[in-house]
């Protein structure tokens, strides 16, 4: 049964669902939805809670945190510094240099760079999603593509494409792999009124390791879309098809209820 969570802001959506996890059986469920109508608030105690959850991953995962996790789905501060579109030169050739051989990238990479049907040629989808939203300002404008998730990027991003959808799955690539590949299966922006929303569909999605940071990383994205397509934030909806809360990298089960219970609500 699906399990929805509206609130204001992007931590207190992570931790209502994350003590939710916390009281299911095995810490998991299925259909989890976050629906954040002001992804861009961030207050002084949610603060708090993005340090205590990063110190507690970097204690566990060596390496990761918050601020990697949330670059995976979009390099902000690369965007602040370079500004659009200088900025996807400058990731992409990061990327090219830095990219473990044999791993799939990041999310971000995929969004920016794909390869043609000829095998040959790239293009970056994320910058067409741009282009077409700014266009739609002074064209016919769509409101939604009516996606069934089977969406081809090149296709579906023509010119006289009907939408502004992302598919990050590479059937290609990923079909075969029964495991490290995208969690992140599909992003969805849509138009309302002068709004731009933006709706994340996760195959899983851990709430320990990777939620709160993908959220930031997703809110992150959302603004930057909005900027530069000259809309309005909209609603930042999250929508994880099966949801887990790893509370091995919040110190264990006893630990992670602690944390969650002592954040304030």
């Amino acid at each position: 049964m699906a399990v929805l969570f509206q609130r204001d802001r992007v931590v207190s959506a992570w931790l209502d669902a994350a003590r939710h996890l916390a009281n299911c059986s095995d810490y998991t469920a299925r259909n989890l939805v976050l629906e954040i109508a002001s992804p861009g608030v961030l207050q002084a105690q949610d603060r708090d809670v993005i340090g205590a959850v990063d110190a507690a991953i970097r204690q566990h995962w060596p390496g990761l945190s918050i601020q990697t996790v949330a670059g995976t789905i979009f390099p902000n501060d690369m965007y602040r510094r370079d500004g659009r579109p200088a900025f996807y030169a400058s990731y992409l050739n990061a990327m090219a240099n830095g990219m473990k051989r044999g791993t799939w990238g990041t999310y971000a990479y995929r969004m920016m760079r794909r390869v043609g049907r000829d095998g040959k040629t790239t293009y970056n989808p994320l910058e067409v999603i741009v282009r077409k939203l700014i266009a739609s300002k002074t064209g016919r404008r769509f409101q939604a593509v009516y996606e069934l998730g089977v969406v081809d990027a090149e296709y579906d991003l023509e010119d006289d494409g009907f939408g502004f959808e992302l598919p990050l799955y590479e059937p290609a690539v990923d079909r075969n792999k029964p495991m490290n590949m995208p969690c992140l299966s599909h992003l969805s922006f849509k138009v309302t009124g002068d709004k731009l929303d933006l709706t994340a569909v996760y195959r899983s999605h851990w709430y320990g390791q990777r939620a709160l940071g993908n959220l930031i990383g997703l809110s992150n994205l959302h603004k930057f879309v909005c900027t530069e397509s000259g809309f309005d934030r909209g609603v930042l909806t999250c929508i994880a098809t099966h949801a887990y809360l790893d509370v091995e990298t919040l110190g264990g089960a006893m630990a992670a209820k602690q944390m969650l219970a002592a954040f304030p609500d």
